[in-house]
């Protein structure tokens, strides 16, 4: 059988060929290639001047992978001409494919969908975000193609044959199925020992509650609504208040944005753009900080907190999507208000507390161990593939 995957990425190529990336790696698709003999990989697709061990990315190394490089279809250009393009073309490996797995929200999802629909093939669709956050939180051209993006979202995943959704309630009640759905969140956390919490509950107690480490990591640090700009205007008011916090960002991208926001608040020296790490040197980095924040206007279920949760460390986050599903309402805040994500890393600041926290966050993180995510995934992978075998019988 021949799968194809499709999303907005974005994947990247290297100076020597070599597609890489940070979250669509070998692990990630080797589910899929549980269920199909081939997998496409229709994705937006960014070139690089430097190699991926420079990059810091993991490399793309399964035999049965083929990836059709997509333009970047969120602007003018894209939306009007590469967009059409891209589906006229696109119909003719679509006839050859059985299975379609279509994670949103992306306008490549979209184009994809809207010639299965056409072609009559049954998909499945991994709703990982809203579309209305996303795009509403992206600009002005954003905010124009929001109730579009919404609308085909709502479409796409209500006649989906199968749905998988990252989080337990909220995805589901903005963006509901008709056919079977299940929890499958992108987590990947293996056994954690219980020795780490011993080891966070020793650096809390040792550490100086006026001296702290935030951080956050996210797919690229250029994009606006995950709101890293957010806790540099916070830690310019915590300065004020005798708080010297250093604010660490993991991911790749220029960071010029942060950059000149730093230096407008005057706290660039607090500001440490970490780069691109790999899964064992993030790991290690989430145990080094004092308070991981997650100040997004936009999300599904936070990625990077469940994992920084593994390790113990105390977590705030905004009030959106799936966060809430993770952390107790007073470790949540309005990130539209400097003032509310200020106060929360301040209320947050005491050992008993942060003890309190460690311990909370251990335990919800253990809910999303991947041995149990899979076993899910598997489930509904193998119901698609029969349900597609099955009408392949009848015809």
């Amino acid at each position: 059988m021949i799968g194809l995957f499709s999303f907005d990425g974005p994947m990247y190529k290297d100076k020597n060929g070599v597609y890489c990336s940070i979250t669509l790696t070998n692990e990630m698709f080797k589910r899929y290639l549980q269920v199909v003999d081939k997998l496409i990989v229709v994705v937006r697709t960014y070139n690089l001047d430097k190699t991926f061990v420079e990059m810091n990315m993991n490399p793309l190394s399964l035999d049965n992978l083929e990836v059709i490089e997509v333009e970047n279809f969120n602007t003018i250009r894209g939306f009007l001409l590469d967009k059409y393009s891209f589906e006229k073309n696109i119909i003719n490996v679509m006839r050859e494919v059985d299975l379609i797995f279509a994670r949103m929200p992306s306008t490549t999802s979209n184009s994809v969908l809207k010639t299965a629909r056409k072609l009559n093939i049954p998909y499945l669709v991994e709703v990982g975000g809203c579309a209305w956050d996303s795009y509403w939180n992206h600009g002005l051209l954003g905010k124009i193609a929001a109730p579009l993006m919404y609308w085909n979202e709502k479409k796409y995943v209500k006649n989906a044959n199968f749905a998988t959704y990252v989080t337990e309630f909220f995805l589901q009640r903005r963006y509901p199925n008709n056919g079977i759905s299940s929890v499958c969140s992108n987590v990947y956390l293996n056994e954690t020992d219980e020795n780490v919490i011993n080891e966070r509950i020793e650096k809390i107690q040792a550490m100086n509650t006026r001296t702290i480490v935030l951080g956050q990591a996210v797919n690229s640090i250029d994009v606006k609504y995950k709101g890293e700009h957010l806790v540099i205007r916070a830690i310019k008011k915590l300065k004020s208040n005798g708080i010297n916090a250093e604010f660490q960002v993991v991911g790749p991208g220029t960071g010029e944005f942060l950059k000149e926001e730093a230096k407008k608040y005057g706290v660039l020296e607090q500001l440490n753009l970490v780069g691109t790490l790999t899964k064992d040197e993030i790991f290690e980095w989430y145990k080094m900080l004092d308070i991981y924040i997650q100040p997004s206007k936009q999300e599904g279920l936070p990625r990077s907190m469940i994992e920084a949760m593994s390790t113990g460390c105390p977590s705030l986050g905004s009030n959106i999507a799936g966060i809430p599903e993770l952390l107790s309402s007073k470790r949540l805040f309005n990130p539209n208000d400097i003032d509310q994500i200020v106060n929360s890393i301040s209320d947050l600041l005491k050992i008993d507390e942060m003890i309190l926290e460690a311990k909370k966050n251990f335990k919800v993180a253990k809910k999303y161990r991947l041995e149990d995510i899979e076993n899910r995934r598997k489930i509904i992978f193998q119901s698609y593939k029969k349900y597609v075998e099955n009408i392949e019988m009848d015809r």
